[in-house]
């Protein structure tokens, strides 16, 4: 999945929130909102899924 780049929107294959990815290096970070808190979470590549 090397197709993915700062910006996109993802989520986790197993599901969640969706999330945007704001950096790129070893893993992908993405941040989300969980009501009205912002989170920040690092992922592999593997494990997310772009949505169009």
């Amino acid at each position: 999945m090397d197709d993915l780049k700062i910006g996109d929107v993802v989520m986790l294959k197993a599901g969640g929130p969706k999330m945007t990815i704001y950096a790129i290096g070893n893993d992908v970070s993405c941040k989300w909102f969980d009501g009205n808190d912002l989170k920040y979470g690092g992922f592999e590549k593997e494990e997310l899924v772009k949505l169009e």
